[in-house]
């Protein structure tokens, strides 16, 4: 991924020196699309006690696993993702994406109790395919997540690690 150079970093306000001091060209390129658009700001979550995790989840309908995968996978040459593309408030890494098509109960019991399973299978109105993101694919960067005409997003659930 190329980076912006620390001098033109410094020039538009975008330094992150606890990441080494330059914004990756993705995330500026989102955060412009963000503010052209009018969508909702981007902005950083509150921070989690020790032991916690902050995941996100969407839902979708995809004819089938190799659809799904390639939503959040597949991206020709050097452009992002379908689902970071479709996501103007957030830059994902996509090494912190998981895609469940079919059967979700069975992932979502791994980490939720009985109760909010069904609650969240509920709160997917009968789609096929759940898309779950550790907060970690946002790279420390600020995000916002929405609903779009491929995935409904459900919203983000704390869970333990």
């Amino acid at each position: 991924m190329q980076e912006v150079p620390i001098w033109q970093a410094k020039f538009w306000g975008l330094t992150t020196l606890h990441l080494g001091g330059t914004i990756h060209v993705m995330y500026i390129w989102t955060r412009l699309r963000t503010l052209m658009n009018g969508d909702p700001q981007p902005e950083l979550p509150p921070a989690l006690p020790e032991g916690k995790l902050r995941i996100h989840l969407l839902s979708a309908d995809f004819a089938d696993t190799d659809a799904a995968m390639a939503y959040c996978f597949h991206a020709d040459g050097d452009t992002p993702e379908q689902i970071t593309f479709d996501q103007p408030g957030a830059f994902i890494d996509t090494g912190f994406v998981e895609v469940v098509h079919r059967n979700p109960a069975a992932r979502l019991a791994d980490f939720l109790p009985a109760a909010d399973v069904n609650r969240m299978i509920a709160k997917m109105k009968g789609t096929n395919t759940l898309i779950i993101i550790t907060e970690d694919a946002f790279g420390g960067f600020p995000y916002v997540l929405t609903s779009n005409k491929t995935v409904y997003y459900i919203g983000p659930v704390v869970v333990d690690v």
